[in-house]
């Protein structure tokens, strides 16, 4: 559905975006299961915490839009696997920080190509990436001001 100038609807937009989303989170859990066997949240995970170091429970939940106890049972798995580790905070000693572990940070670098390298495929034929992620950049911003 377009306007009258022929510029897609914000309704057209907005489900595109969410299907690209879907797409691509789809595609990295498939591969990452089929090379990794890890699935698209733990893969989340790991991207999240070569990122920040370390976060809590709650925090990676928000991150990866889902509930705490869906996070656990990623840890308890990530945990089994060697992935990650759980430390007590330093600064508040009531919380328990989820951290990757040497092996944790190796997969993760291999994730992170992965992801890499389906972007790439994702970006096939589109004219101006750069300006693509800017605007992506900038849609998030604008959806967290909620």
């Amino acid at each position: 559905m377009t306007k009258d100038d022929g510029t897609p609807s914000a309704l057209c937009l907005g489900r595109d975006l969410m299907l690209a989303g879907s797409r691509l989170r789809d595609a990295v859990g498939r591969r990452a299961q089929r090379e990794f066997g890890l699935t698209a949240l733990q893969s989340d995970m790991l991207l999240l915490l070569a990122v920040h170091g370390s976060m809590i429970s709650t925090e990676l939940a928000a991150a990866c839009g889902v509930n705490a106890s869906t996070v656990t049972h990623a840890v308890d798995a990530g945990i089994e696997r060697g992935l990650m580790q759980r430390d007590r905070n330093e600064a508040d000693r009531r919380l328990v920080d989820i951290v990757l572990t040497p092996a944790g940070k190796r997969m993760a670098e291999r994730v992170r190509a992965l992801v890499a390298d389906l972007a790439r495929t994702a970006l096939e034929g589109v004219d101006q990436p750069a300006v693509l992620a800017e605007s992506l950049a900038q849609v998030t911003r604008n959806l967290e001001k909620d």
